[in-house]
């Protein structure tokens, strides 16, 4: 008879446990809270893996190997991420997931954190939530059918390893990072039991793709050249930010017009305040407000500067120098279509 390792149960048992109890957690805190306090229900989980573990310790203590047993929990495992996977799958489907309240969409983005820039990303489209919601309902019907398990492990291995890597980076929330990882450990788990397979078909099946007989070093250089051209390319060409010293967001401390001084607060219409040098040569000019704003490109050629305006494209060329002092300061003389100027600039901190 095949005897089951010890270690083999535990960790069958355990996932099962952590799935089934995080599954049931979720889907009753999501629909049931009204019913249901949800400090009770945070102890599903756990009582479920305590459950888990003392069983398989009772298996082992009636020395029996039934392969259905084992059976019976993995069906466990493979049900549970199914059901939670295809619940998030529906709700992103049915308007459930992936929708931002109107209120957030208006505010700056400087001011959005993280999970707000996430959630705001990945509500623009509903298309794209429908596509992402039927592969998880789609891998997850895979995963239920002995045939189609492994197929389902490759659909959904992806899904669930770039909504963890998300939900790390984004700053989603820890609760949502350890269900994620408790999802992805289920079906890793059904990767890991096929291990020979996937090992004879990937490293030992011989293919049957015609092959080029070509010197090994030049096979390897071939392969190798993904590397290292881009790489090459790269360093070639200049980034995007190619005055870092210059980049930056600037707050007009003194105008000058036609020899004037310009007060700010008096010509609220037609007063610089802001100006930004950014990368790819961008630059703005922002009159007291967002929707009063010149779009342009800049050159820079040693100290002379010259901006022409896309948007609005009927404004004047900027010509002039650019003069850098201390703390920060920067000094922008010349002309303005007919008009000369003076501009005393201060950066400002990112994000300010």
């Amino acid at each position: 008879m095949y005897k089951i390792p010890f270690v083999k149960k535990l960790i069958t048992y355990v996932i099962a446990g952590l799935v089934i109890g995080e599954s049931t957690f979720r889907f009753c805190a999501t629909y049931l809270r009204t019913w249901l306090p949800i400090r009770q229900l945070s102890i599903i989980p756990l009582l479920l893996v305590i459950a888990a573990i003392i069983y398989v310790f009772i298996w082992q203590a009636r020395k029996t190997n039934k392969p259905t047993t084992l059976a019976f929990w993995q069906g466990l495992i493979r049900y549970g991420v199914a059901f939670d996977l295809a619940e998030f799958g529906w709700s992103k489907i049915c308007h459930q997931q992936l929708v931002m309240p109107l209120y957030q969409l208006d505010l700056p983005y400087r001011s959005l954190t993280p999970p707000q820039l996430f959630w705001t990303f990945y509500s623009h489209s509903y298309l794209f939530g429908c596509i992402i919601g039927g592969l998880q309902i789609v891998g997850a019907m895979l995963l239920l059918f002995h045939r189609t398990r492994l197929v389902g492990v490759f659909v959904l291995l992806p899904i669930l390893a770039n909504i963890l890597l998300m939900d790390i980076f984004y700053q989603i929330g820890d609760s949502v990072v350890v269900h994620a990882s408790i999802m992805m450990s289920g079906v890793l788990y059904f990767l890991f039991i096929e291990f020979d397979r996937l090992k004879e078909f990937f490293f030992v099946a011989k293919s049957n793709l015609p092959v080029m007989h070509l010197p090994k070093l030049l096979k390897m250089a071939i392969r190798l050249s993904i590397i290292y051209i881009p790489l090459l390319f790269i360093a070639m060409h200049d980034g995007p930010n190619k005055y870092p010293q210059l980049t930056g967001k600037y707050k007009v401390r003194h105008l000058r017009v036609d020899q004037q001084d310009l007060d700010r607060v008096n010509c609220a219409d037609s007063a610089l305040t802001i100006v930004y040098f950014d990368i790819r040569n961008s630059c703005v000019f922002e009159f007291n407000a967002q929707q009063r704003r010149w779009y342009g490109k800049y050159t820079k050629d040693n100290d002379h500067l010259k901006i022409s305006w896309y948007t609005p494209g009927d404004k004047p060329v900027f010509n002039g120098i650019i003069i850098p002092a201390d703390a920060g300061r920067l000094m922008l003389r010349g002309s303005l279509g007919t008009d000369s100027m003076s501009i005393i600039l201060q950066k400002m901190d990112p994000g300010s």
